[in-house]
């Protein structure tokens, strides 16, 4: 491009140059900007630089600090720097994202800093050791699956429709394989919710076989389709929301009302699996002890969750939940016999 054709677009280098060199801890001397407008084939003295900075400032509203003879600062941005490390830390946390994709997102994400802010933000996520998922197309699945589950297109009503999808499992042969359930045939759900749970991402979808919900790992999906046929079912928010919390807190098993006491220094930590809402009752035991009443999947994940508390948990009724939990000890203690 010719020198003159440059000078058109001056500007947006200068903005450029303090986006990714300046932040509100790091400055730059016009000198640098000369510099880097001269590798770009543009010619530019030190007044036409300070105007270019002025009008950014004062007409396109940047907050940029700093005056003649000294250094530039851009102060402030869509995000700043603590916001995009916690979206950073989402992203990398996430387990139903493959690391290569995560450090792809994370390199979109750091185009929002300057370049001393990246080295903070990939400093710190790089170095994280988390398990991940080795299924790239997990973001076009939840895309997929999005689609769906709209009910507008190209601004227009639209009826939401099922899907159609291969699901795989672990198979342990010489090495750990992922093979397709059903002999490689499709699953054929209507989806209704995407769930975040533990760093794993699942879609809830009805069942018309089965007659009931179903929860599936997003990352255990492939050949995923959306199918022209309205999807079955007819479930409120309310009813997805009881879904999900029952599913994530205790997965499987029949469902019932259980009343546990537990020492109260694990308040925090029973607020965080049942949360507050009005289905849920939290009252004083005795001066060491809480208890709850709430409503639980009662399985085998709900009696290794209460073993994990040791002395510090007992489930108080009903009755049959207890006798199950005593037969759950029963079934471990004879396995070390």
């Amino acid at each position: 491009m010719p020198r003159t054709e440059n000078q058109k677009i001056k500007m947006l280098y200068v903005l450029e140059y303090l986006w990714k060199h300046t932040d509100e801890n790091n400055g730059v001397s016009v000198g640098y900007i000369i510099d880097y407008l001269d590798d770009k084939g543009i010619t530019a003295d030190r007044r036409s630089i300070y105007r270019d900075i002025y009008a950014l400032r004062d007409v396109y509203g940047l907050d940029i600090d700093g005056e003649q003879g000294g250094r530039f600062r851009l102060m402030s941005r869509q995000f700043d720097v603590d916001e995009l490390q916690l979206i950073a830390q989402c992203i990398y946390g996430a387990k139903f994202i493959s690391k290569d994709k995560a450090k792809q997102l994370i390199e979109v994400l750091c185009d929002f800093c300057s370049e001393e802010q990246e080295k903070l933000i990939k400093e710190e996520i790089y170095t994280a050791d988390r398990v991940k998922t080795t299924n790239e197309a997990t973001l076009r699945i939840t895309s997929r699956i999005k689609e769906a589950m709209s009910k507008r297109e190209n601004g227009k009503v639209r009826v939401p429709t099922k899907i159609a999808f291969k699901y795989t499992s672990f198979n342990i042969g010489d090495k750990l394989t992922q093979t397709e359930r059903r002999k490689g045939s499709y699953y054929i759900v209507s989806p209704y919710q995407l769930v975040m749970n533990d760093g794993n991402m699942y879609l809830m979808g009805y069942d018309d076989d089965k007659e009931k919900m179903l929860t599936f790992r997003i990352d255990r999906m492939k050949d995923v389709k959306v199918l022209k046929e309205p999807r079955s079912g007819n479930f409120d928010a309310a009813e997805m929301e009881n879904y999900t919390k029952r599913v994530f807190n205790m997965i499987g098993g029949q469902r019932s009302r259980v009343e546990l006491r537990f020492t109260n220094d694990k308040l925090d930590t029973v607020i965080d699996r049942f949360g507050m809402g009005s289905d849920v009752t939290y009252y004083p035991k005795d001066k060491n002890h809480f208890a709850v009443i709430t409503e639980v999947e009662i399985s085998d994940a709900f009696y290794s969750w209460i073993c994990g508390f040791r002395k510090k948990a007992v489930i108080l009724n009903p009755p049959e939940v207890v006798e199950g939990f005593q037969n759950f000890l029963k079934d471990i203690q004879n396995r070390y016999e």
